[in-house]
């Protein structure tokens, strides 16, 4: 019990610190850029993105800590935040592993086996990363070929519209729903001068609204 305590107490000290270290890192890198060039971003222009993701992930945020806690533990926790994508990675790497095992969740050799798991992943994550990083240099005349600027100027469409997508197949009867918010915003950019920066902002607040009374109002009187 003594070397369990000890251990997670480690941990946790562990964690937090490197934790702290990587946030100090992450924030001098634009800030060490603006003092050199006088470059600062626009508070106006960058606050409604900021707060619309704040408004759309602060249900999910407490949730997810709570949820991923008992499976991955506190070690693997650490490392799945400090480097990100937990939820498509790291905990998908830890459910395949304890399940190909056999190990018992919650319990002190899956959260052993999840700080191996994440591990691993954050090593062929870092690869990968870093192999694209090497190869991009040489590649960048393909690249920036005409051949492949369709492709590369409609990637974030593309993989936002895929993630929109999984959403409404999920719940077809709410399609129509999804349409509220997208014509609020083609509104917003033919027929008024809004900056688009707000766009985001107005359609979480819209959306909020619009499934608050359509499908939790409205549904449970349905039902």
């Amino acid at each position: 019990m003594e070397t369990r305590e000890s251990f997670n107490n480690w941990i946790h000290n562990f964690g937090r610190i490197t934790t702290i270290l990587l946030f100090v890192l992450m924030c001098a890198v634009p800030i060490v850029a603006s003092l050199l060039y006088n470059i600062w971003p626009s508070f106006v222009t960058i606050w409604p993105p900021m707060l619309a993701m704040i408004l759309y992930l602060a249900p999910w945020w407490p949730a997810e800590y709570f949820a991923y806690m008992t499976t991955m533990g506190p070690g693997a926790l650490y490392m799945s935040y400090s480097i990100g994508d937990v939820s498509n990675l790291r905990m998908p790497a830890t459910i395949g592993t304890i399940n190909i095992l056999g190990i018992e969740p919650n319990s002190d050799l899956c959260h052993t086996m999840a700080i191996i798991a994440c591990g691993g992943s954050v090593l062929v994550t870092i690869a990968s990363a870093t192999i694209a990083m090497v190869a991009s240099v040489p590649l960048t005349p393909i690249l920036s070929s005409p051949a492949l600027a369709p492709g590369f100027n409609n990637m974030l469409p593309a993989l936002f519209g895929g993630l929109v997508a999984q959403t409404i197949l999920k719940k077809k009867k709410d399609f129509l729903l999804y349409l509220i918010p997208l014509a609020v915003c083609l509104f917003l950019r033919y027929f008024t001068s809004i900056p688009a920066s707000y766009y985001l902002l107005i359609s979480v607040i819209i959306g909020a609204i619009v499934f608050y009374f359509f499908d939790y109002k409205f549904g449970a009187k349905t039902k």
